[in-house]
């Protein structure tokens, strides 16, 4: 009987989910002046995000996965989460990803390069928010590691300021 139970989870082809939630992890390092982030997006909801803008069938960590799928999803974060400092845009590196342990979530990662310490950086979060009404982005900041704020972004204009 839970064979049959398990098997009719897992194999049922069905990866909705009540809850639209990221969570990214973004650290100053005061040494190399660089924000290192790391953002925690669901599989499917990324899947949903790239179809949207045109790539379907992306099958991401699959054998199906369409070739050119890294730069599509650097294309969208480059798009989705930016940062500002000094009314200055700065620019990302996307460094790349990993599927989770549970395999229903992907880690991305990003850089931002030159980012003065002492001064106002702004963070904007759109991730989602054009295919879900109910998105919500958890934001932990860390400087050199040590967490020193958090919050959570849910309306627009999907932006915070961090001094660091």
């Amino acid at each position: 009987m839970w064979i049959f139970l398990y098997l009719s989870l897992f194999l049922s082809g069905s990866t909705d989910h009540d809850v639209h939630l990221s969570k990214s992890e973004i650290n100053y390092d005061t040494k190399t002046q660089t924000v290192q982030v790391s953002i925690s997006l669901f599989l499917d909801d990324l899947e949903n995000a790239l179809a949207a803008r045109g790539a379907e069938g992306v099958k991401l960590f699959s054998s199906y996965e369409v070739e050119n799928a890294e730069e599509l999803i650097a294309e969208y974060l480059d798009e989705k989460i930016r940062f500002v400092q000094g009314n200055k845009d700065l620019r990302t590196t996307y460094l790349g990803r990993e599927i989770s342990e549970d395999l229903s979530a992907v880690w991305c990662y990003i850089e931002v390069a030159q980012v003065a310490q002492d001064q106002i950086l702004t963070v904007t979060n759109e991730i989602f928010m054009e295919i879900y009404d109910d998105q919500k982005h958890v934001m932990v900041i860390t400087k050199d590691l040590k967490r020193v704020d958090h919050w959570i972004i849910d309306e627009a204009p999907y932006a915070q300021d961090i001094r660091l």
